[in-house]
Order: structure tokens, then C-alpha cells, then sequence
């Protein structure tokens, strides 16, 4: 048994729901890429299974700072270069008590995100796959109702990120919330509570609230600075019947 420095490495999934009712993905597992310290060049492809017997996930549930853990392991030292998040076919959502199956496109099972983690000996490492389901999920059909599934996923160490959270109200409303940088955005939803979080780079954001009901006004907030290892926590938001 080898018994040389190690390095935890822990793999969490996030997201939400988008506009749907609940969504369930198939996950089979995960695929690090990784080069061993003395050993460059030298690329290993390390699976590390999805243990529950039922691996159909609600995604619904990964909202306001709740996570999947999706596998864990003790690794020798060196840089995790990729990771794969690998499906099943058992994906499809609900809406309004009704099932829609979500095919793979081309059955495509295997999504890859590159990463530069160095792992050092006696630290514990978060890697998060962020599972966008608002660019996941595009109608293509009304009538019936089909659609299109073509997963988008982000993945990034927790190290340097900072938190943006944030409550809205009423909380049965579970409105899209958007952080914007640039050009660049990323989206979650609030859980029952009302509540959201981002984990994010550092940087100014402008947060842009979508009620998702034609009965209540958007909302915007600009200039929410984000910093590297702390969390900025914004007044409660209030939604605005129009």
C-alpha cells in the first residue's frame, strides 16, 4: 500500500431547477484527469463511482448552499488537469404533475471540464460541477411539449471563491437569480426558504432577479462587490407586484 502524502479530494454537485417543476439526472460518477508530481506528462484517468444504488438525483434540491457529494478520495500529489461528470439515460423532468423524458444529444454520456488544481499533502479539496440547468433545458416544442437537453456544466475549485447570498420574497415565487460580470453570468434559484447562494470568483457583480411570473416586477441590484474567501450577504429582496 502506498503510504506517501495525500491530498482529500471531495466532488459536489450544485444547481437548481430552472423553471421546472424538478429535474432528475442520472449520475453515474466521475472521471478525474490527473499528473502525478515527478511524473509530467504522464496522464491518469482515475473513475470515481456515484455509490448509491439509485443514482437518479433530484436537482431540485441543490439550491441555497445545498450540494450532492458525488464521490470523495485520497489522492497521491500532483495537478487534477480535467474531470468528466458521467451520465446515465434515466434523465427527465416534471411540470404540473407530468413526465418529459430529457435525452442526451447523441446519447452523449461524458462531459468534460478542464481544471488546474495542484494538490498539496495534508489539505482537503473541494471541486464543484455546477450543473446550469436554465442553459441545460431549452423548450423546442409547445404542443406537445419536447425538449431539448444538452447539459452545461462548470466545474472550479472552492479555493479563492467568495459567497453572494441573499433572500427574496414571498418565498413561494422560487424566482431565477442572476450574477453578472461583464459579459458573463451565471444563474441559481432560491430554495423554499427564499434563500440563494453563488459561490463565485471575486469581482462586482450586478444581481438581476427574474420572478418568473408575469404578476411581479424584475429586480436589479447593482455594484455587489464578492471577495475571495468571504461571504456577502445581501438585504432581503422584496418583489414587487406590478
Amino acid at each position: 500500500m502506498d503510504s506517501g502524502p495525500k491530498a482529500l479530494v471531495n466532488i459536489l454537485l450544485i444547481d437548481a431547477p430552472a423553471q421546472w417543476d424538478s429535474v432528475i439526472v442520472e449520475i453515474q460518477g466521475v472521471e478525474l484527469e490527473f499528473v502525478p508530481n515527478g511524473r509530467e506528462g504522464e496522464i491518469q484517468k482515475i473513475f470515481l463511482p456515484y455509490e448509491p444504488g439509485d443514482k437518479q438525483v433530484d436537482i431540485s434540491q441543490l439550491v441555497g448552499g445545498t450540494a450532492l457529494p458525488v464521490a470523495r478520495n485520497e489522492m497521491e500529489l500532483g495537478v487534477v488537469t480535467g474531470i468528466t461528470l458521467k451520465l446515465g439515460q434515466g434523465n427527465f423532468l416534471f411540470l404540473n404533475e407530468n413526465r418529459y423524458p430529457l435525452e442526451l444529444p447523441e446519447a452523449k454520456t461524458d462531459y468534460y471540464q478542464p481544471l488546474e488544481i495542484d494538490l498539496e499533502s495534508g489539505f482537503s479539496y473541494d471541486l464543484i460541477l455546477d450543473f446550469d440547468l436554465e442553459k441545460s433545458i431549452k423548450v423546442t416544442d409547445s404542443d406537445p411539449l419536447t425538449f431539448d437537453f444538452n447539459p452545461t456544466i462548470l466545474a472550479y475549485s472552492g479555493i479563492g471563491k467568495g459567497d453572494l447570498t441573499g433572500t427574496t420574497s414571498p418565498t413561494d415565487l422560487r424566482p431565477v437569480i442572476y450574477a453578472i460580470a461583464e459579459s458573463d453570468s451565471i444563474s441559481t434559484h432560491t430554495n423554499s426558504s427564499g434563500t440563494f447562494l453563488f459561490r463565485i470568483e471575486p469581482g462586482k457583480y450586478t444581481v438581476f432577479i427574474d420572478p418568473k411570473d408575469s404578476r411581479y416586477r424584475t429586480d436589479t441590484i447593482f455594484n455587489v462587490e464578492v471577495k475571495a474567501g468571504e461571504s456577502t450577504s445581501l438585504d432581503r429582496i422584496t418583489l414587487n407586484r406590478k
